[in-house]
């Protein structure tokens, strides 16, 4: 008997061992790998946070919990899950009615003090678009299936290109996608705002919600800005930058963010490129917690760290930049050369141009500050005198095409 309990016990602990699908720390270590890092400034923390993530649960191509492992390895301080609520291409194989499952795993799967929280993307055609809702507490309330219109979709699809119709129809999930989306926008998003969602628009720019529209900005948006139910944009969406984006965010007081929208594997999309990191919204906030993360994104203080780049409202950029670079040295030789030497203590390469008519002697006006590193350039100034270095900070954006000037001390 003690054998055959003995024997039980571990073919339960091997067969466990082979189909978990829980932490996934065995294949992908905490190594620093594209490890994310900003000081904080003199107010708030800086934690790092990505608000649009996908997994084989809508459109993406991995298990929730390989998400998580890779946020853990990166040092990143929070993800969103924000699967497509209506677009589930993986049905057939993945059946999963609950639209919460994902993060429900994606919890699960936690190896570490990373705060994961629940959210969806409610998709629609242009205009709106596709919209995030993150902070959510019922995925499954976003989404709305109304069977008695079905006559309604029945016309529509009789108006769509074959070729539309050869990508999507017949597929389990085209149907009630299609009835979800005659869903009124304003109404999914009035209950997200009962759900005390952070609600935000994303990729506005991206081509293919726009081919058949000249104009960006609807209608449509201008009255889910003003009636609240929008707090803000994707500035930065995986690979792509928009200035007018940017614009609609200073014009609406909207705020800024940069996400992944990763669907497949950061290590491919991201850490084996040049500047090898996903984009990040890096939020000031009070505390590490996700309620403190909350509020400093419905007050708008964040920064965009995306490639090289750093993008954010003056007041939130100007304060993260300063906390990362400082003058920790100065030697003279002779009366009037002085050897300065900047530290780095961020993630970013940093591009600076002297702008207040000091001389460097060794370079042109342009210097690089490496990541978490120290550089040092040699300036004509008078020994004894204290050295400020005014800057212009050429990796920085406080408006479209417009950088950040800051004094180094």
């Amino acid at each position: 008997m003690l054998f055959r309990n003995l024997l039980i016990s571990a073919l339960f602990f091997i067969s466990s061992s082979i189909f978990s699908h829980g932490k996934v720390g065995s294949f992908i270590e905490p190594d620093g790998t594209g490890n994310i890092s900003f000081p904080n400034t003199d107010e708030y923390q800086v934690l790092s946070v990505d608000l649009h993530t996908h997994s084989v649960f809508s459109d993406g191509h991995v298990w929730p919990n390989v998400r998580v492992a890779e946020a853990e390895r990166e040092n990143l301080d929070l993800i969103a899950i924000t699967e497509h609520l209506e677009f589930q291409p993986h049905i057939k194989d993945i059946p999963h009615p609950d639209r919460n499952r994902s993060f429900e795993i994606a919890l699960g799967a936690k190896n570490s003090d990373l705060l994961i929280v629940n959210g969806g993307e409610i998709t629609r055609s242009f205009p709106p678009g596709h919209i995030n809702a993150v902070f959510i507490k019922d995925a499954n309330k976003l989404i709305n299936i109304d069977k008695s219109k079905q006559d309604k979709v029945d016309e529509w699809i009789k108006t769509r290109p074959p070729s539309y119709l050869d990508k999507y129809d017949g597929d389990p999930w085209f149907n009630d996608a299609t009835l979800a989306a005659l869903w009124p926008i304003e109404e999914a998003l009035k209950e997200a705002n009962r759900q005390e969602a952070f609600v935000f628009w994303n990729h506005p720019v991206w081509s293919a919600e726009t081919d058949n529209s000249d104009v960006i900005l609807t209608d449509i948006h201008k009255k889910l800005f003003n009636k609240k139910l929008m707090h803000g944009i994707e500035v930065v969406n995986g690979k792509w930058f928009s200035d007018e984006a940017f614009q609609i965010a200073l014009d609406y007081n909207l705020t800024l963010l940069g996400t992944s929208d990763i669907h497949g594997l950061i290590e491919w999309d991201y850490l084996n490129q040049p500047n090898g990191h996903r984009p990040v919204t890096l939020v000031l906030a009070k505390e590490r917690t996700t309620e403190s993360i909350k509020e400093a994104l419905f007050d708008r203080r964040t920064v965009i760290w995306y490639k090289n780049d750093l993008i954010g409202l003056e007041n939130n950029l100007v304060p993260v930049i300063e906390s990362t670079l400082e003058i920790v040295d100065v030697t003279f030789k002779g009366r009037t050369i002085g050897t300065v030497k900047v530290k780095n203590t961020s993630s970013v390469r940093y591009m600076l141009r002297v702008v207040d008519g000091q001389f460097i002697e060794d370079s042109s006006n342009i210097i690089f500050i490496e990541p978490n590193d120290t550089s040092s350039f040699e300036v004509k100034y008078a020994k004894g005198k204290k050295i400020s270095l005014e800057v212009e900070v050429l990796n920085a954006y406080i408006k479209p095409k417009i950088h950040p000037v800051i004094t180094l001390n």
